[in-house]
């Protein structure tokens, strides 16, 4: 008769765990019991039955080895305080108890109910306490949701990506809302860890996700939020116009007029490369801006929204795109500073270099008709790289420029470019200062973003990308003095 009616309220998720005067017996008022394979931790305070899970959620230790009173439940080891009813902790750092309704039944049975410990339940409170982690910038926090939400996926069948792409979004939303000024490194390094996944081992994934998640939370600590602007009413002009529109309205510095372009334009319907065409196009339209950040914080925000179904994450997608404009307005262009402009004018000689672009690249395109071998091209390679890597800025835009004649692809140019950028960091001395550093390397990250965004779109704008990483490559020579010594290694 009692296997009946334990089987029966299974089905309402009760189980029966123990007799009300174990509990009342118990020193304290607390028994820890083990019901299906979970500790929990039973207080008799006030009358009434409590059930907890037993484990403090910041670091394990037994709850049923804490103080309860006034119906706060205080662990022992660090001093977290626990609302006992809800298991809602008092301490953000801490996170929340797992707490579990309890009903007497027959006056002295003691049933709890476990229905909180489904998947389900469990993934729902992992993302409220990732939310929370991400909010008060509590590592611990972090860490604990990345892992519980990796293996939930891992429990429920799901592919383990599924999981860290949802961590992954919740990051993305996260970073675009609570940080007034927009995309910044924080989001950068979030999409730098989704970046490497495929090339980590399946133990690594959730500690680089970890990584990326404490990045953008340290970024938005302290940050003024950042709200939505709507998109213009509807009728809506056609894409060409939100673009000239957009590229006015950074030019005069109006972040909330571009950003409403923006979202504008994907309330359109515009797909992830007619949006970089938009932006590429803008971030081009002045030297270098904001020492390469603004490219490439674009470039990362695309990658980011690669790992992301456009169509099912509007909302993202628009909060995303809409985050990157501030540094477009903001941004310092490199025609302001003194480097570009004296002892020589490098935004002179560049602008004169652009003027005889659509020249080269209709020759490209007819010399591309024409078989090269791969050797040719790999001489012509380090032909260009020794020019890049020299110190006339005008035989760097000849030689870009002839390249381009030659046939040479946009993308195969930016390449280069990138290689040369690359090699100011390999041959990088120590003798420089350590701020030197970030030099080379915004170079580089830089020149990537111009690379990877002519696979995207190989537009004209765009490609004066790569004629501003030239010169900025040109204006580093002095970091690779004296430089340091390349080693090359070959397996036998």
């Amino acid at each position: 008769m009692l296997m009946a009616s334990i089987s029966k309220d299974r089905i309402d998720n009760y189980v029966f765990a123990t007799n009300l005067s174990n509990i009342r017996e118990a020193l304290g008022g607390c028994l820890s019991i083990q019901v299906q394979k979970h500790t929990f931790a039973l207080f008799y305070h006030n009358s009434k039955v409590y059930a907890v899970d037993n484990r403090c959620p910041h670091m394990g230790f037994p709850l049923s080895q804490g103080t309860v009173k006034d119906n706060i439940l205080t662990c022992h080891w660090h001093h977290a305080r626990f609302d006992l009813n809800s298991g809602g902790t008092f301490d953000y750092w801490a996170g929340d108890v797992h707490s579990f309704p309890v009903e007497i039944r027959n006056e002295n049975e003691v049933w709890v109910n476990v229905s909180s410990m489904s998947s389900r339940s469990l993934g729902f409170y992992y993302d409220l306490l990732l939310q929370s982690g991400l909010k008060q910038n509590i590592q611990l926090i972090i860490a604990k949701s990345v892992i519980a939400i990796f293996e939930e996926h891992q429990i429920s069948n799901y592919s383990n990506d599924s999981g860290l792409v949802k961590a992954f979004c919740m990051g993305l939303d996260f970073g675009t809302h609570y940080k007034q000024s927009g995309w910044g490194q924080g989001l950068t390094i979030l999409t730098c860890m989704m970046n490497i996944m495929p090339y980590i081992d399946n133990d690594d994934k959730p500690h680089a996700l970890y990584h990326g998640l404490c990045a953008v939370a340290q970024d938005c600590a302290g940050m003024p939020p950042r709200f939505d602007v709507s998109p213009l009413p509807k009728p809506w002009p056609d894409l060409s116009t939100l673009k000239r529109w957009f590229r006015q309205f950074i030019e005069s510095r109006d972040t909330q007029a571009a950003e409403r372009c923006i979202a504008t334009a994907l309330r359109l319907g515009a797909n992830s490369q007619q949006i970089a065409d938009i932006l590429f196009a803008a971030a081009t339209d002045h030297r270098f801006i904001d020492t390469g950040h603004t490219l490439d914080f674009t470039n990362k925000a695309l990658e980011a929204l690669d790992k992301v179904e456009w169509k099912n994450n509007k909302a993202l997608v628009e909060s995303v795109l809409t985050s990157l404009v501030p540094g477009y307005s903001t941004a310092g262009r490199m025609e302001e500073s003194g480097s570009w402009r004296h002892p020589i004018d490098l935004v002179n000689i560049l602008e004169n270099g652009f003027k005889e672009l659509s020249e080269a690249l209709g020759s490209g395109k007819r010399a591309r008709v024409k078989v090269q071998t791969q050797d040719s091209h790999h001489e012509d390679r380090n032909a260009l790289v020794t020019v890049l890597l020299g110190d006339n800025p005008q035989s760097i835009v000849n030689a870009i420029l002839d390249e381009l004649r030659q046939g040479t692809t946009e993308e195969e140019l930016a390449n280069i470019v990138c290689y040369a950028s690359a090699l100011r960091i390999a041959q990088f001395h120590t003798q420089n200062e350590f701020s030197d550093w970030d030099i080379a390397l915004h170079t580089f990250t830089f020149a990537n973003a111009v690379h990877q965004g002519l696979r995207r779109v190989p537009t004209i704008e765009l490609l004066r990308g790569v004629f501003d990483a030239a010169m900025r490559i040109y204006l580093n020579r002095f970091l690779n003095i004296p430089p340091a010594t390349l080693f090359c290694l070959f397996n036998l």
